[in-house]
């Protein structure tokens, strides 16, 4: 268990985490956090992250080949109402 001392900033406070737990937790400045009051204390957690569809299109490369198996699922004839 590791301890820090909170400071003021404003009307706030802040916390420092210290490098081991920031490295190990994979934190960064800037990155959005959840805060949550438990039984226990406050719990902080990384945000989960929200994709757009347009970031996810971004991430594609649209020169890779089809795998194999989707091939033969392409080709396979209509076994019911869906032809395109």
């Amino acid at each position: 268990m590791m301890e820090a001392t909170l400071r003021q900033f404003g009307n706030s406070l802040g916390i420092v985490i210290p490098k081991v737990l920031r490295e190990s937790l994979a934190l960064s400045a800037g990155q959005t956090v959840q805060l949550e009051q438990t039984e226990q204390g406050l719990l902080l957690k990384p945000a989960k992250l929200k994709y757009t569809l347009k970031d996810l299109i971004a991430q594609c490369d649209i020169n890779t080949p089809m795998p194999d198996d989707l091939k033969d699922w392409e080709n396979l004839p209509s076994a019911g109402n869906e032809t395109w």
